[in-house]
């Protein structure tokens, strides 16, 4: 109940709590003052994890333009005044008749081949997983949990063994091969199946008479495209990085991804004749294996985003 004044009508035996304008200016301004702390706080923790990513970064780069005498004897992070970027590339692309660029080929088809068939491979079997009954599901999604648990790096000897009964080590598809099969790309689209395929689209589709694979490739694909150039990164990325995999399964140096062929170089640290250590080559090979990842990202972070509008019904 409200008098006429406005004023508020307290009920017999409560108290009312009355504030004066000092105490209401005090609270406010102590709750603004801890937000302000709090941005600070979280913008310094920001600036300094920033920091460490991009500091090593810097030094790659700069070191890249220099020579093996000014990689010790000038600024680590400062470029020289004499700048050696154009011969350490000649240097590179010449050196064991061009090594590098077949390896960084090879990292190329490794890492390309391998995300595009694990993404679609993952995509079918977790949409499976996610939209259809079917004797042995939560048995299979049990096994897929527990292979979660499993070191990719514990099955690299099991895989070799098997592989060199088959007589298939020394190829590309040794090491494509025991990476199509991802526990994890698996678990990540069943779980993003469920929640951005509707089970209504499904029941559509069959109306309309469309078969189980055409709805999934019309339909189910563009609902969970955010999901597929998600897992494609997460997938190229630890290809393109993998090193204990190419390193059991190939003995020919032609095969080599870059990081393998780097690893090589930085084993044998003076060049045969000269005496000139590597450290230039190893540098700049670094520089430009990493080029793929910072040119790839920025494009398909744009499909990411724009496939998310996608996943509404209409």
């Amino acid at each position: 109940m409200t008098a006429a004044s406005g004023a508020e009508v307290v009920a017999p035996g409560r108290r009312l709590r009355t504030t004066t304008p000092l105490q209401r200016k005090h609270h406010v301004g102590g709750g603004s003052a801890g937000r302000r702390a709090s941005t600070i706080l979280s913008m310094l923790l920001m600036i300094v994890m920033a920091l460490y990513f991009l500091v090593p970064l810097w030094w790659l780069l700069v070191s890249s333009t220099k020579s093996t005498n000014q990689i010790y004897n000038t600024n680590m992070f400062g470029f020289p005044s004499q700048l050696n970027l154009g011969y350490n590339l000649h240097w590179l692309s010449t050196y064991e008749g061009g090594a590098f660029w077949k390896w960084f080929l090879n990292s190329v088809i490794y890492a390309g081949v391998t995300g595009v068939l694990c993404t679609l491979i993952c995509a079918m079997a977790g949409y499976t997983m996610a939209k259809y009954k079917f004797r042995g599901k939560n048995v299979m999604s049990m096994a897929v949990l527990g292979a979660l648990m499993v070191p990719s790096a514990v099955m690299t000897i099991p895989v070799f063994l098997v592989f060199k009964e088959l007589g298939m080590l020394n190829n590309y598809m040794s090491v494509i091969l025991p990476l199509l099969f991802n526990p994890f790309g698996v678990y990540f689209m069943m779980v993003y199946a469920a929640s951005a395929m509707p089970d209504e689209l499904i029941d559509a589709g069959r109306i309309d008479g469309a078969s189980d694979y055409g709805i999934f490739f019309r339909v189910g694909l563009r609902m969970i495209r955010p999901g597929l150039v998600t897992l494609f990164l997460i997938t190229f990325v630890s290809t393109w990085n993998n090193f204990f995999l190419p390193l059991v399964m190939l003995t020919k140096t032609s095969l080599y991804p870059v990081t393998l062929g780097l690893q090589i170089w930085s084993t044998d640290l003076s060049s045969a004749g000269t005496g000139e250590p590597l450290y230039p080559l190893i540098i700049i090979g670094a520089v430009i294996s990493i080029l793929p990842m910072l040119i790839l990202f920025p494009i398909l972070r744009r499909y990411i985003v724009s496939g998310i509008t996608l996943g509404s019904v209409k």
